[in-house]
């Protein structure tokens, strides 16, 4: 992206910021780091001075763009709703267009480019974790036509923390008979991480494909676990389809008698609502209606939830880029769920799941996190 783009592009929207301030206080990354540069109005400045022709681009502007988790929290909060993530986009374009960007995204860019998945793995491993399932079909989950696409996503598929997702979740879409498939192999990345690099040009190859598998398989809805995979097929897919997250499906499937819970639940549990699911897509009941039908559970809300739900720490890219201010995220994330006093954290996202169970898990913290995918499977029985 040229920087002439990004005038045209954003000078009205930046321009609204009346630096008021009143985002510092919901951004994550200023809670942990406590600079201007991580406001949302500090990086409004700085995208309006290098518009302006007042500052260039310097490495200190890398560090501060590319540091902020696209959760919208400050948009949700902000009087004129400044969309503040539009500036940091299309400043991290300018920066790619440059070659001026944290190099471990060039890792991500080329796995993306030779494998079509995130970890560069030979992208036939994409079904894996259907070997540690029992009694699965045949087909392993991937037939030549089926009404429903089950997109699994590129973490889901191979991170193993969260390979758990894919798995409870075949188990309930069979359990309610629904006619579905996976791709396998076939599934490529939906493109997200390189709209979040600065590097949405490179996403065509990626859409093309997966929106000619969808032709071809027949399918009449697509769902996807992954929030991230839901709202970027929500914004730049093309296809004659149903889109829906796996919580607005299985909430279908509970209305029409096709999910049945046979044993209780008996846990308190508080729900972290992923921001690309509720914030940047406005799902905030289909979670919350599933576990209030769930028996004996009890739902206990965070201090903050819904559209005021803190991020865990693990999006826009920052827990490849900054590992540590992730970290530091997650754990403010953490005492909010623990100050909830509930047994068990639910989302329905696994980035956020990899994200606050890792840092559970590297400080030895007491906390059990599951999808809601393993509670409505464990509820059915």
């Amino acid at each position: 992206m040229k920087q002439e783009d990004l005038k045209t592009l954003l000078y009205d929207e930046i321009a609204k910021c009346n630096r008021c301030g009143f985002c510092l206080a919901h951004c994550p990354i200023y809670s942990v780091t406590g600079r201007e540069w991580a406001t949302p109005r500090g990086k409004n400045a700085l995208v309006r001075a290098i518009i302006e022709g007042k500052i260039g681009w310097t490495p200190e502007i890398e560090d501060t763009l590319f540091r902020c988790t696209g959760c919208r929290l400050c948009t949700q909060t902000c009087f004129p709703a400044v969309e503040t993530n539009q500036g940091v986009l299309a400043g991290r374009a300018c920066l790619a267009e440059m070659k001026q960007y944290p190099k471990i995204v060039d890792r991500v860019s080329k796995a993306l480019e030779n494998n079509f998945n995130i970890s560069d793995e030979p992208n036939e491993e994409r079904i894996a974790w259907v070997e540690f399932l029992k009694d699965v079909p045949g087909h392993m989950y991937q037939k030549e036509k089926a009404k429903v696409l089950y997109f699994v996503g590129c973490v889901a598929s191979f991170f193993p923390l969260v390979q758990k997702i894919p798995q409870a979740f075949v188990q309930i879409l069979d359990k309610g008979e629904v006619d579905f498939s996976t791709l396998g192999g076939e599934e490529w990345c939906c493109g997200f991480p390189l709209i979040q690099m600065g590097m949405p040009d490179k996403m065509e190859k990626l859409i093309d494909h997966n929106q000619e598998k969808v032709e071809q398989l027949g399918a009449e809805t697509v769902v996807f676990a992954c929030p991230s995979c839901y709202h970027t097929w929500k914004e730049k897919y093309k296809i004659n389809a149903e889109m829906l997250h796996s919580t607005q499906f299985m909430e279908r499937l509970i209305n029409e008698g096709k999910i049945k819970f046979k044993k209780g639940f008996n846990k308190t549990v508080t729900y972290h609502d992923p921001c690309d699911l509720g914030r940047n897509s406005k799902v905030f009941d289909p979670p919350r209606d599933i576990l209030k039908a769930i028996p004996g559970l009890q739902l206990i809300e965070m201090a903050n939830n819904r559209q005021l739900c803190i991020c865990c720490g693990g999006g826009g890219d920052l827990e490849m880029i900054d590992p540590e201010l992730s970290a530091a995220i997650a754990e403010r994330k953490i005492q909010e769920i623990k100050d909830t006093g509930a047994e068990v954290v639910v989302t329905s996202c696994q980035q956020c799941i990899r994200t606050i169970s890792g840092y559970a898990r590297k400080k030895e913290i007491d906390l059990k996190v599951m999808d809601i995918t393993e509670v409505v499977l464990e509820a059915m029985g």
